[in-house]
């Protein structure tokens, strides 16, 4: 099997976080081993989708659902893969409108 890191981006995230839900997206690395890029997209993928916390924090209706798409990946050698130190939690961001794209 093959390690792969993968660059996970969600959006579209309706989360309260001071009383006022807003629109969030996130950014997450997953390091994982599968038999092929697409294998790793699969799995990592469905990690994020049955994430208990993610879950518990969107209060997304179904009319509104968040999306959560693979942004980049990079297959490892064993080195790179025994020896990361990067983080794997989430990066939130806020979304902007539409039209605040200047911003």
């Amino acid at each position: 099997m093959k390690k792969y890191r993968l660059l996970i981006n969600g959006r579209n995230f309706l989360i309260d976080t001071d009383g006022k839900p807003k629109k969030y997206g996130f950014y997450q690395n997953i390091f994982l081993e599968a038999d092929s890029p697409l294998q790793a997209e699969k799995l990592a993928l469905s990690k994020i989708w049955h994430d208990k916390e993610l879950k518990e924090v969107s209060l997304n209706s179904k009319k509104d659902p968040p999306k959560i798409t693979l942004d980049t990946f990079w297959e490892l050698d064993v080195l790179e893969y025994l020896g990361h130190n990067i983080e794997t939690g989430r990066t939130f961001y806020p979304e902007k409108k539409w039209w605040q794209f200047w911003k």
